[in-house]
């Protein structure tokens, strides 16, 4: 009876651990790294305010570390009032704008010899200069927080997902993000 003890305390043990590792993580970060991760999202955004807005967009996967994985990115601004067409990009599991995340991984692959210097900030920009002149990217009408979702617990593949740019006194810097997604009809089957 001991042997058998003894053969089963791996197992157990190994058990044991996953439990204590997974008591740690949140429903949301066990849906991200669970989630099946193939084919594209769409992404829409709406900038819903009188400013132009200012922007990088990035779907990366967040656990590629050693090495970073590489982003696929997009730069926008997008005039005021407008929406842009909707981007294709590849299914990641992390989909976000101007995360500081995103930045340090932009930066750790090197992406950002090939990316627009003035769109590479923390913040989502406003501004309300004319277009061309040397203050066209500066927040001169304030910032948006950045914002992040997850494959998984806010989208999966093939949906859309829509992130609304509008003016908020109540935020900092007087503009907020709001995001939606439109699932994809074969989530339902």
């Amino acid at each position: 009876m001991f042997s058998g003890a003894r053969r089963a305390l791996p197992g157990l043990l190994a058990a044991s651990g996953l439990a204590v590792t997974l008591t740690g993580c949140d429903g949301a970060a066990l849906a991200n790294f669970f989630e099946e991760r193939s084919g594209n999202v769409s992404v829409v955004i709406i900038n819903n305010t009188p400013y132009r807005a200012l922007l990088t967009l990035g779907a990366y996967d967040e656990m590629d570390r050693n090495p970073p994985g590489a982003v696929q990115t997009q730069q926008q601004r997008i005039e005021a009032n407008t929406a842009i067409s909707p981007l294709t990009v590849p299914c990641r599991r992390n989909t976000a704008i101007n995360t500081a995340r995103l930045i340090r991984r932009l930066v750790d692959t090197s992406a950002t010899a090939t990316l627009d210097a003035d769109l590479l900030d923390t913040v989502i920009r406003f501004s309300a200069a004319p277009s061309g002149s040397q203050a066209a990217d500066l927040p001169t009408a304030g910032t948006a927080a950045p914002i992040e979702v997850l494959l998984g617990s806010d989208y999966t593949c093939g949906d859309q997902l829509i992130f609304t740019l509008s003016e908020d006194p109540n935020s900092a810097g007087g503009f907020r993000v709001d995001y939606s997604v439109i699932m994809d009809e074969e989530d339902d089957a």
